[in-house]
């Protein structure tokens, strides 16, 4: 093809192709970060200055390609009616791993679990008889809990997925289930942790009827009720929010305990 250098990587020597593509042949993995206008102004000056020279990053889908590096110089560069743009092919192996560490600055919680969830969607329409634990899945998303609070996440856009890391990074890691199996266990958990969201504004609003509400008191209400806090070994899921809800529950009726209070 002209205009195309095959080549391998110094470091790992995996295959990797350089070529124009034609610009209706290239979209954006749909997770990545939205960039702020201020950013693209910018990156178009700088671009109508100096010309396209870094190649986007693709991975070849169906005769197509997606870009999983340098969204931002792409819309940019459609903007300035750029008709093919140079990308580099990367093997397909290789992109879920890219995905996950392609940022270009630190990702806030929610879209931690945004792009998890996409990769493990995306593995489990691809191989859904493959085990949860595996190790390619395992170092896409690298952290099982993500998966959880992203499905928690596209049914609550409010909840504060932060708030409960620390407690599902010590019961919810990787099964050893088939990923067909373990997505419906981690919808489950998904909804597990919203219960304990709406229970923890409950508590939060009877603070607020007793004019002890304060702008921390969401993090302390769960780490009062927190039942992994001293535990050193990871602990069973089931079991913890279990727990965690009872404790919350009993909270909506005596909430200044979870300021350090007596019963009332």
């Amino acid at each position: 093809m002209p205009g195309e250098l095959s080549l391998k990587d110094p470091l790992s020597h995996h295959d990797i192709t350089i070529r124009m593509v034609p610009t209706r042949q290239l979209s954006v993995i749909g997770h990545q970060r939205k960039a702020r206008p201020a950013h693209l102004k910018a990156l178009a000056a700088s671009m109508q200055r100096l010309g396209f020279i870094t190649p986007v990053t693709a991975v070849e889908r169906d005769g197509n390609y997606v870009i999983i590096d340098g969204q931002h110089r792409f819309q940019v560069g459609v903007e300035l009616g750029m008709k093919a743009f140079p990308v580099v092919v990367v093997p397909a192996q290789l992109a879920r791993k890219m995905m996950s560490l392609n940022v270009e600055q630190a990702l806030n919680i929610r879209e931690r679990c945004t792009i998890a969830l996409s990769i493990y969607r995306e593995v489990l329409e691809q191989t859904p008889r493959k085990t949860e634990d595996d190790g390619a899945l395992v170092d896409a998303i690298e952290s099982a809990h993500l998966v959880t609070l992203g499905l928690a996440y596209e049914r609550s856009g409010r909840l504060a997925g932060s708030a409960f890391e620390p407690i599902l990074k010590k019961c919810d890691g990787f099964l050893d289930r088939t990923i067909e199996e373990a997505y419906e266990v981690r919808q489950g958990r998904g909804q597990r942790v919203l219960d304990a969201a709406e229970l923890v504004k409950a508590v939060e609003d009877a603070l607020k009827a007793r004019g002890a509400w304060h702008s921390m008191a969401r993090y302390q209400i769960i780490s009062f009720a927190n039942p992994t806090k001293r535990a050193r070994k990871a602990s069973d899921f089931d079991r913890t929010f279990d727990k965690l809800i009872s404790t919350l529950e009993d909270l909506v009726r005596s909430p200044k305990r979870a300021l350090g209070e007596p019963i009332e």
